[in-house]
C-alpha cells in the first residue's frame, strides 16, 4: 500500500512539473513579446540605442526558450521570429 502512495505522489509530481514547463514557455514567450513591443517603440521614437539594447534582450530570450519553442511550437516561424529580432541590430 505504502509503495501505491509512492507511485501515485512520483506521478503527480511528474504531471505538475510537465504544467509549470508549460506555464513557464508560456511566460517566456509573452516576455519575449513585451520585448519585441518596446524596440517597436523605441524605433517609432527614433530612439536607436533603445532598439539596439532591446533586441539584444529580445535576443537573448529568444535563444534561451529556443530548443522548447522548436519542440513545443514547431508551427511557429522561428527563423522569421528571429530575423525580425536582428534587425534591431542594424541600429547598433
Amino acid at each position: 500500500m505504502r509503495s501505491q502512495g509512492w507511485w501515485l505522489a512520483l506521478l503527480l509530481g511528474c504531471s505538475l512539473t510537465g504544467i509549470a514547463q508549460a506555464k513557464s514557455l508560456d511566460q517566456q514567450v509573452f516576455q519575449l513579446q513585451l520585448v519585441m513591443d518596446q524596440i517597436r517603440l523605441a524605433r517609432s521614437v527614433g530612439d536607436r540605442k533603445g532598439v539596439c539594447d532591446e533586441s539584444r534582450r529580445a535576443n537573448n530570450l529568444l535563444l534561451e526558450i529556443l530548443p522548447a519553442l522548436q519542440q513545443q511550437r514547431s508551427g511557429l516561424n522561428h527563423a522569421g521570429l528571429q530575423d525580425t529580432i536582428l534587425l534591431g541590430f542594424d541600429e547598433c
